[in-house]
């Protein structure tokens, strides 16, 4: 077989996992937006403590972090094909445990949202390597239509909720998950091809002494260092306030999971619109001034955020759904401008070991974001509902100026 054949068959096979990532992400949109939508809600329910739930979604975030240097490894060395299907029983086993929990078997919500954020580990991590594997140039662009194709689920996962309305149980609405996990299954399975993954051959010896050296050269490593601090930082300043951030909207305004999804759409509308816009801007900005642009948006949010308490409390309630949707649209013009410079960022770190590295970067800014939750719950309990967004709005403050002082970036930036 000629070069030039070869050649064709392989950009044939990158655009087939394109679409196969493309579609699955829409899938996945549709229902993991509607899960986000109700599982604080649920829990809520369950515990009716605030405390309670930041304990239980911090202990899920262990298992969205603590596998990630395992599975990057796995990702590197197997198939890559393999590991995202599997992701599909686990994250579907994860779900029905958190519907089936009631407030006597509350344990079944805590291991619930541990096998769900251990399936989302496996998709998330493996994903974004098939996608950086299958594109060629502008791969800012690539990842903002692949979050175009997630937000434009999740505006249907929203719009789905608002229609059924208060006319179902809320956990019904796990089922409709289980159900798009399925098709998620379907569509990997079928579609997606392995043949862009580069295979390796690592003899032992040589594979323990890179093992070794692959977690000091992150941290002896200028620039890698740098980018572990500013990701590991940004989590745990947003985590502060989004980790529990549902869970105060139905219970310090008591909002409706309809109103909650009315939110959800402006957000994700924003999302979807400007998300390919954004990728491009990347691309001609580099990463470091799109992640500084994000976190003035960033800033926007808490800001707004802010306003919208005070003005609660003092009696100016007709301007709750504005203000919070005004918050929400600037939060998803920051979600936009960082997805496409992180994942650049954090895909193209090492030539060979992409997934290691990547697992290894993420699972040390996970150790900062997993007692987020029970901190934000504590802040709220004992200061009140204001301290998470005034913590992490100053937070913002800190990460701006370390990306202008110390950021040193990386891929097109260089």
């Amino acid at each position: 077989m000629s070069a030039s054949i070869k050649s064709n068959n392989l950009e044939r096979i990158k655009r087939k996992n394109l679409l196969a990532i493309s579609f699955t992400k829409l899938f996945h949109g549709f229902g993991a937006n509607i899960f986000n939508i109700i599982y604080q809600k649920v829990l809520l329910d369950l515990t009716d403590s605030l405390v309670l739930i930041g304990m239980i979604i911090s202990i899920g975030s262990i298992m969205q972090f603590l596998p990630m240097p395992f599975i990057g490894k796995l990702s590197d060395r197997y198939n890559r094909k393999i590991l995202i299907t599997s992701s599909m029983p686990v994250f579907m086993m994860g779900v029905f445990l958190f519907m089936i929990a009631s407030p006597s078997t509350i344990y079944y919500a805590i291991l619930g949202i541990l096998i769900y954020f251990l399936g989302f580990t496996i998709n998330n991590l493996n994903s974004q390597f098939i996608v950086s594997e299958s594109s060629n140039k502008s791969k800012g662009l690539i990842y903002g239509f692949m979050f175009f194709s997630f937000f434009l689920g999740s505006i249907g996962g929203s719009t789905l909720v608002i229609t059924l309305g208060p006319n179902i149980d809320p956990k019904m609405y796990f089922l409709i998950y289980i159900g798009v996990l399925a098709i998620e299954g379907i569509i990997y399975g079928t579609l997606l091809s392995n043949k862009t993954q580069i295979k390796k051959s690592i003899s032992l010896i040589n594979k323990d002494k890179k093992e070794v050296n692959l977690w000091i050269k992150i941290f002896r490593t200028k620039t890698l260092r740098s980018i572990l601090i500013f990701f590991t930082l940004d989590l745990f300043v947003y985590g502060i306030t989004l980790s529990i951030y549902n869970a105060v909207l139905y219970e310090f305004y008591h909002l409706t999971i309809e109103n909650v999804a009315v939110l959800s759409i402006g957000m994700n509308l924003t999302n979807m619109l400007f998300q390919i816009p954004a990728g491009r801007i990347t691309d001609k900005l580099g990463n470091k001034k799109t992640l500084i642009l994000s976190q003035f948006f960033g800033l926007g949010f808490f800001t707004m955020n802010i306003m919208t308490i005070f003005l609660w409390v003092n009696g100016f309630t007709s301007t709750l759904l504005i203000t919070l949707l005004i918050g929400h649209i600037s939060f998803a013009f920051s979600i936009v401008s960082f997805i496409p410079a992180e994942q650049v960022i954090l895909t193209d770190l090492d030539k060979e070991r992409k997934a290691e590295y990547y697992g290894i970067i993420n699972f040390i800014r996970g150790v900062g974001y997993i007692p987020t939750g029970y901190i934000a719950a504590l802040m709220v309990e004992n200061i009140g509902y204001l301290s998470p967004f005034i913590f992490s709005f100053f937070g913002v403050l800190i990460e701006i100026i370390f990306l202008l002082r110390f950021f040193h970036h990386h891929s097109n930036d260089i």
